[in-house]
């Protein structure tokens, strides 16, 4: 490594380290129905060291966004879902709904599911409400949640677990491709990284918003990018307790 790479890995270090110790006390969290901003279809997950909120997008004018949280074991993403799912409990425009082995938000989510059973049972509620949505003449050309029409994120927690049932891979694969136009979108929670072998995260999720934790001595902190292409940020949500 030449001196002047030495150098700017040096500082490039120093950036995250300062970074780190700014998001070592993060502020209280607002209230779940002020997390989403209708306006710009995205919810706030937390703060970046500057300050300024960290925030997730959950729809767009094409449509629902699907969200993969990969995590460490301890990292902070159960706390991370359930920021989100209290926010999308508390909004008229969206409607949560959580697979999770772990527990599935009782009284939060609009559906839940705790075993691998009730998980395809959910999904394929899911996947008929998709048909149902996608034949309806009413479609917009710019895609926009309301009351009577809202936003369904789907959570599936510790996906790595959930994915061992073959019908339950096929049932999400078939949401996480056409999902978007039906206004129902995908939350997949991984441990690391995605098995090259699973089809469901190389082919539908393949550019789906990205949300990493992995730090464990620090809960909650993690990095995130607010597009494909943009560089990802530190960040860090806020702890159970705010």
């Amino acid at each position: 490594m030449t001196s002047a790479a030495a150098l700017a890995r040096y500082t490039e270090l120093t950036r995250q380290h300062e970074e780190t110790a700014q998001l070592a006390d993060p502020a209280p969290r607002p209230p779940a129905d002020q997390l989403i901003d209708t306006a710009t279809g995205t919810a706030a997950i937390g703060r970046y060291a500057d300050g300024t909120v960290a925030r997730v997008p959950l729809w767009n004018t094409n449509g629902a966004v699907h969200l993969h949280i990969s995590a460490r074991t301890g990292s902070g993403s159960s706390t991370l879902i359930d920021h989100l799912v209290a926010a999308e409990h508390a909004c008229p425009l969206t409607e949560p709904w959580v697979a999770d082995p772990y527990g599935a938000r009782p009284g939060l989510a609009a559906r839940t599911a705790t075993t691998k059973a009730d998980t395809v049972t959910l999904l394929r509620e899911a996947v008929g409400l998709l048909h149902g949505r996608l034949g309806d003449p009413g479609d917009r050309a710019a895609y926009s949640p309301s009351p009577e029409r809202p936003l369904i994120t789907i959570t599936l927690g510790d996906w790595p677990h959930l994915s061992t049932c073959e019908e339950t891979v096929r049932l999400a694969e078939e949401i996480a491709l056409t999902g978007r136009l039906a206004g129902i979108s995908l939350r997949v929670e991984s441990w690391g990284l995605f098995p090259a072998a699973t089809p469901l995260i190389t082919t539908a999720l393949a550019h789906a918003h990205q949300v990493a934790l992995t730090a464990r001595l620090t809960p909650g902190l993690g990095t995130h990018a607010t597009h494909p292409l943009a560089p990802a940020r530190l960040f860090r949500t806020w702890t159970p307790e705010q």
